[in-house]
């Protein structure tokens, strides 16, 4: 991620960074970044786009779920926008699409919505969002609000349920944490 722009090549060196993860062993993938505009508009994806097989970074999402990776993907931030849709990758059929809920469960405004452009339920799941309790840079404990920040909750809460069930598969954890849910 490129914080001074975006630009499509971001898509291709988080599939390169999977690449490299997945030959590394990793079994989870967290990402709190999405794609939808781009600087050069040329290049943004529509909703028709979220289909789970047109951006280029969902595809690759696919691929690291065919190799036993489960992805975790914030929903992004823009609830509240006139375009409150979830980004790329959270729009693959097999990423965990995480939205953001407040300590009562309430969905928080800012939370991207779906469904996906094909009418599949996006986001997957929510988890805490909202006043959500993390370490800053300096090692300070503080509050936030974000998808960004439900993501890796949910992140931690897939690899300690696959910990406990270490001979599930990918496939069989990600289904079993939705069918968890309390809207399941």
């Amino acid at each position: 991620e490129d914080i001074r722009s975006e630009n499509p090549v971001e898509e291709s060196l988080w599939v390169e960074a999977a690449e490299k993860a997945d030959s590394l062993g990793v079994d989870i993938i967290n990402t709190s970044l999405g794609y939808f505009e781009y600087d050069n508009t040329t290049y943004n994806h529509t909703y028709s786009d979220m289909d789970g097989i047109t951006a280029f970074i969902s595809r690759g999402a696919e691929i690291a779920f065919s190799r036993g990776i489960i992805v975790v993907a914030s929903a992004g931030n823009e609830g509240s926008t006139f375009n409150p849709h979830i980004g790329a990758p959270a729009d693959a059929v097999s990423v965990l699409a995480i939205g953001a809920v407040n300590a009562i469960g309430d969905r928080a405004p800012f939370s991207a919505t779906g469904p996906s452009y094909d009418q599949r339920v996006k986001p997957d799941l929510m988890a805490q969002g909202v006043s959500t309790v993390l370490s800053n840079e300096f090692g300070t404990i503080i509050t936030a609000n974000g998808t960004s920040f439900s993501g890796p909750v949910l992140a931690g809460m897939v690899a300690s349920f696959w910990q406990a069930f270490p001979t599930k598969t990918n496939k069989e954890i990600r289904d079993l944490i939705i069918q968890s849910s309390d809207k399941y």
